[in-house]
């Protein structure tokens, strides 16, 4: 949230006495991974006027409020510093809980060497931002947040198979291969989608809240290409319908539970092809072999399509478990399936997702849209 230019003076008149410059840097690193010089202020400015013109770019970026909270958690019995943010800033005086989602930062699948590794701090101001178009950083969290929420780690048993997400209140995605055992052995009432699986600041890991399938347990399904257990492929290519994907009926409405703010909630699956062009950005959110959630961000990753159009490639690097992950665009559209070049595959030389426009006209095709949200 923006904050009223009436308060940038008062605060900074008051933040010059409990900063100094040199205090500044530290905290700027920790809070957004870019240097105080590097990406917003310059330097050989008294403090005062630093911290003024700081805030100025703040607000710009939407991390304002971020930042004061760091400011107050490292000053914490400064009355004057606590009164002023109860009126301009008072979401600041509580600083959100730290979970943390491992961030693979990478550039056409090669790692951008620098960055932190939570992808709540990412650093990205100069890594990120060209690729956001009209959307402000703190914009860009919040939808991670929201990924957060919405994915979940399948497991099968005590085993974790691998990751999925909410299409609907009580609608799981994820793909065909993942479920496949399960189903051909009658043990769906083993699969469990598992939310809220994080690993915190302190190093602990949260357990999350595992849910059943419900009666309906796959409600749609499309099976993979038998060639794509091979070497080749694309000989032949996929057929229309071998989409891989699985549509899970969950037990509970878990896209109407009570998170930290509002509800769950769920992605709607486009109903036509997004465009993606070659070199495009994917962000993929996944539970790397069954641990805690990862975004893998690639700002170069696109290659293109398969020969009839029923797969995408591209560059970004996924781990063992990804399987079912959502692909996204950099400013969080839902666009693919992530499904091929888990290491047990083989060693691809490219990772590969389903469009999410077929796999939605399918969905629809054999009766089973009303599970999906809008």
């Amino acid at each position: 949230m923006s904050i009223s230019p009436q308060f940038f003076e008062p605060l900074s008149k008051i933040l010059a006495r409990l900063f100094r410059n040199q205090d500044l840097e530290p905290l700027m690193l920790s809070v957004t991974g870019d240097g105080l010089y590097e990406a917003w202020v310059g330097e050989g400015l008294p403090t005062r006027t630093t911290i003024f013109t700081l805030l100025q770019e703040l607000d710009r970026a939407g991390l304002a409020q971020i930042v004061l909270s760091e400011m107050f958690v490292r000053r914490p019995h400064s009355a004057e510093l606590r009164a002023l943010l109860q009126q301009a800033a008072p979401a600041a005086l509580t600083p959100p809980r730290r979970e943390e989602v491992t961030l693979s930062a990478q550039r056409g699948g090669i790692a951008i060497p620098g960055l932190p590794n939570d992808a709540f701090a990412p650093g990205l101001q100069k890594n990120v931002r060209p690729h956001l178009m009209t959307l402000d950083l703190q914009v860009w969290l919040d939808k991670l947040a929201q990924s957060r929420n919405r994915v979940c780690r399948i497991e099968i048993g005590a085993r974790a198979a691998g990751t999925g997400f909410l299409v609907g209140q009580s609608a799981v995605l994820t793909n065909w291969h993942v479920v496949e055992n399960a189903e051909a052995a009658g043990k769906l009432s083993d699969v469990r989608c598992r939310f809220d699986y994080l690993r915190l600041s302190d190093g602990s890991r949260q357990p999350g809240s595992p849910i059943g399938l419900g009666p309906a347990a796959i409600a749609a399904f499309g099976r993979f290409s038998p060639a794509e257990l091979t070497t080749s492929p694309d000989i032949p290519e996929p057929a229309p319908d071998e989409l891989d994907f699985a549509l899970l009926h969950l037990g509970e409405a878990a896209g109407l539970q009570p998170v930290e703010r509002g509800t769950r909630g769920w992605y709607a699956l486009p109903t036509g092809d997004f465009p993606l062009n070659a070199d495009d950005p994917l962000l993929i959110v996944q539970h790397p072999d069954g641990a805690p959630m990862k975004l893998a961000m690639d700002t170069q990753s696109v290659i293109g399509p398969n020969g009839n159009g029923t797969r995408i490639r591209y560059r970004t690097n996924t781990d063992h478990g990804s399987s079912g992950s959502p692909c996204f665009s950099m400013d969080w559209d839902p666009v693919l399936l992530h499904h091929f070049g888990d290491p047990a595959w083989g060693a691809p030389k490219f990772n590969q997702g389903v469009p999410l426009g077929l796999i939605r006209a399918r969905i629809d095709a054999v009766g089973q849209a009303a599970l999906l949200g809008g």
